[in-house]
């Protein structure tokens, strides 16, 4: 696919410790005609002015500057600007592996609309790699029984990267800019619907920093349920229109909600109260897949003796004692 040009889309918030070494993630290795477009989502610290600096570097840097709407409104500012065939997401906090320019240049991309890669995460020993073979899939039944490890496990196919969307098939399609968390997966939803066929590129070549500050396996947050609700519709409808049937698919994907839900209540500090986590404990233990997940993983504990007010709770069904607890923990631990 070298004879295509690709964009390549950073939204920059609070940016400026992470921005040059992405921007060099991108570059090493790119094509003369790659287009890098850097978009300030008015950061109050110096990213602005850094996206300003690298772009007199480097001719193939745009710097586009607008005011605070979160990562789905800058990627759409990205995407309205955009002149390539391809469009390649990166975070400002992550990095493009060494390799991916070149693997891309030797591919026999006909009628493909998106390509797939593996992908590396900090807060994992191993990498997030494609079970299918290198190749081409007309549609995501031909992924077989890979499908359910993209969308959840790995969340390979949920996530705007790692991959390149064909930008005529995306067409005017663009984020909810409404949606505070889950935009991107309901973004990457709505483009699979517009997709006839996928290709799946061997190799790994996106690092993800899901360590860092901010991030959301370290951040506590109360509305990964109501995303999730936003996002199944969608789902829903994707996987009826390739001819298959969603009732396994809905289930792992509320199930894990709850799981991921769980986990940030329990694992993380933050400033929920007691009613909020009562209401969101109650809504996990009302699910009876997820209830059974849970008891499942805690009776696997290692740590029987600090699982044991979990487990004790979720037996019970009592999400104020899982409020209380998790709340005095968070107080005095």
């Amino acid at each position: 696919m070298s004879q295509w040009k690709t964009s390549i889309i950073i939204p920059c918030y609070k940016a400026a410790g992470t921005l040059r070494r992405a921007v060099r993630s991108a570059l090493d290795g790119a094509p003369q005609d790659v287009e890098l477009l850097l978009v300030e989502d008015g950061s109050p610290d110096d990213t602005g002015a850094l996206c300003d600096e690298l772009a007199a570097e480097d001719a193939r840097i745009t710097a586009l500057h607008r005011p605070n709407g979160g990562a789905g409104a800058a990627r759409n500012t990205g995407l309205d600007a955009a002149h390539g065939d391809w469009v390649l997401f990166l975070d400002a906090d992550d990095e493009l592996l060494p390799g991916l320019w070149q693997a891309l240049a030797a591919l026999p991309i006909t009628d493909e609309e998106m390509i797939l890669f593996g992908l590396r995460r900090a807060s994992a020993p191993q990498q997030a790699v494609l079970p299918p073979a290198t190749g081409r899939y007309a549609g995501l039944a031909a992924l077989g029984e890979a499908l359910s490890a993209l969308l959840f496990e790995t969340g390979l196919l949920a996530a705007p990267y790692p991959k390149l969307f064909k930008r005529t098939t995306m067409g005017d399609l663009r984020f909810d800019e409404t949606l505070k968390i889950n935009e991107d997966v309901l973004f990457n939803i709505l483009f699979l619907q517009k997709t006839t066929a996928i290709y799946c590129l061997r190799g790994v070549y996106y690092k993800q920093n899901d360590q860092e500050a901010g991030s959301l396996s370290r951040s506590l947050r109360g509305d990964l349920l109501d995303a999730e609700a936003v996002t199944r519709p969608a789902l829903e409808a994707l996987l009826t229109q390739q001819g298959l049937d969603p009732a396994p698919y809905l289930q792992t994907s509320r199930v894990r909600a709850c799981l991921n839900q769980y986990g940030l209540l329990t694992g993380c500090r933050g400033s929920l109260s007691f009613g909020q986590r009562r209401t969101l404990f109650a809504r996990i233990l009302a699910d009876n897949d997820a209830r059974a997940a849970l008891t499942r993983r805690l009776q696997q504990d290692p740590n029987r003796l600090l699982a044991l007010p979990y487990r004790l709770g979720v037996a019970g069904r009592w999400p104020g004692f899982l409020a209380a607890y998790t709340l005095a923990k968070q107080r005095f631990l």
